[in-house]
């Protein structure tokens, strides 16, 4: 895998419009800089040679810009590859960017816990331990690093939980960012919990001086045992002040809650205050209107009334979200209701933001994909349903986990052909149909749907997955974390005297 080229400081610069005008009173040309990583703005020739100028102006970084990133080698990660498998039950997400800054791409998965009171009842998830929480072992984060043979290892001992109930319930998403400003990715794991719809409380990764990540909950949220549903979760600096914030969906019907917004403190405390926005269920941030901050995109339940916004809370510019200040945007809800998942790209070139949504039926049945043009000024164009799995029109889903239950969980954005413009990777871990499709971009917002076997052509597939271990093998690794946990216990021993 190639190594990667760091330009992460160039995200900072903008793409929204210039205020002002030059010394002739003409408006300045807008151009993009050499590198491509912002626009410059020039003014004519004039007599006086100072009067012509370049201006930029900073923007706030989302989550969508690390998860995007051009510079990261983007290849089509194993689905399951051990112990993953025998971790999580299902619904392993993933992530993929250079952990450890050595230049090759690394892979950290989440999961669900496999229960010991497994207990079907209802219609969903919040019925499978039989109407209570799920009880068990909670599994880590699993983190594999890449290297210059695109071999991926497994590397249990970087990443440490000294809680007492340590692990995921059902981690929902991972929120990947540089929280507390050490140059070393970080991640937030919004965790909804299985069992039941009350949610369980989130885990937070950081980064330390001797290469692991430490769950830092204690320390460095404000309530680390906040228990919530959110279903919705995304990371961005939405309040320009250069850190990176989190910003949770809630659907609390008695106080009204709709988003929690964890604002960082520059060291990677987040402090939980209430910041407005509407009930939803998918969440992003991004600058849909180019004014410089962070907007929510929010994706309903369309088929319950009382969550069926699906549209954008626009930012106050302070990190704020009031629910009158929106735009909705066109809903799908006599087949496609259902909206896990929301993202933003450029797909047509032109400097703005445009809006995909991942859609889904009734219980899950069948999956599709919503592609929305930003024109401008806060206008939308609806280009309409991409579907890539549909049930027989006959088929009545009685659970959730049915035959025809399918949806993308993950959107990412590169120019796979390298054509010039931004095609679409879609994933889903628990669908071997739709798991690796791609949507190559053809222009004027015409996409060809590519299964994953032909995808394959525009998606690299070039990791090694890891062998089994062997019980020796592990017998051998457990000796060394054995031996750590004894050095640790050692050493807090010693400096507590």
């Amino acid at each position: 895998m190639k190594k990667l080229l760091i330009l992460l400081i160039f995200s900072f610069f903008s793409v929204q419009s210039f205020a002002g005008s030059c010394p002739d009173g003409s408006e300045p040309v807008k151009s993009v800089s050499a590198d491509g990583s912002y626009y410059v703005y020039h003014c004519g020739n004039s007599n006086n040679e100072q009067a012509s100028s370049s201006t930029t102006n900073s923007k706030a970084l989302a989550g969508i810009d690390i998860v995007n990133d051009p510079n990261i080698d983007f290849f089509k990660p194993p689905q399951k590859p051990y112990p993953t498998g025998k971790l999580y039950w299902f619904g392993r997400m993933w992530q993929m960017t250079d952990f450890n800054k050595d230049g090759f791409s690394d892979v950290l998965y989440i999961g669900t816990m496999n229960p010991n009171n497994v207990d079907m009842i209802g219609v969903d998830t919040g019925g499978i331990c039989g109407g209570g929480a799920c009880k068990g072992n909670k599994p880590l984060p699993s983190l594999f690093l890449g290297d210059a043979e695109g071999k991926l290892t497994y590397v249990p001992h970087l990443l440490i939980d000294k809680r007492e109930d340590s692990g995921m319930s059902l981690g929902r998403q991972i929120l990947v960012a540089d929280y507390n400003n050490d140059s070393i990715l970080d991640f937030y794991i919004a965790d909804t919990a299985v069992g039941t719809h009350n949610g369980f409380r989130d885990s937070y990764f950081l980064s330390q001086s001797n290469s692991t990540w430490l769950e830092s909950s204690k320390t460095h949220l404000s309530h680390s045992n906040f228990e919530v549903f959110d279903h919705g979760a995304a990371t961005g600096d939405i309040d320009n002040d250069g850190d990176m914030d989190v910003v949770i969906t809630e659907t609390n019907w008695k106080t009204g809650t709709a988003l929690w917004c964890l604002i960082n403190d520059g060291t990677g405390y987040l402090n939980k205050r209430k910041c407005g926005g509407i009930f939803s269920f998918a969440l992003e941030l991004a600058d849909i209107d180019g004014d410089g901050d962070l907007d929510v995109l929010l994706g309903a339940h369309e088929f319950e009334k009382s969550i069926d916004f699906t549209g954008i809370v626009w930012n106050d510019g302070r990190g704020n979200f009031n629910k009158h200040n929106n735009t909705r945007l066109p809903q799908h809800k006599k087949k496609w209701g259902s909206v896990p998942e929301v993202s933003a790209a450029d797909l047509d070139n032109d400097g703005d933001l445009d809006i995909v949504y991942s859609r889904a039926g009734v219980l899950y049945v069948g999956t599709a994909i919503q592609v929305i043009e930003n024109l401008g000024n806060k206008k939308f164009k609806d280009h309409g349903i991409i579907p890539l799995v549909e049930a027989p029109d006959d088929f009545i889903p009685t659970h959730e986990g049915n035959e025809w239950n399918d949806f993308i969980e993950d959107i990412r954005f590169r120019d796979l052909d390298k054509d010039g413009d931004i095609d679409l990777y879609l994933s889903s871990s628990m669908s071997l149909k739709t798991d690796g499709m791609v949507l190559l971009n053809q222009g004027d917002f015409a996409f060809e749907l590519l299964l994953p076997n032909v995808a394959k052509k525009y998606v690299t597939i070039d990791y090694k997955a890891p062998a089994p271990v062997s019980e020796e093998q592990k017998a051998e690794e457990q000796a060394v974390l054995d031996e750590i946990a004894a050095f640790e216990t050692a050493l807090e021993a010693e400096l507590g005297q």
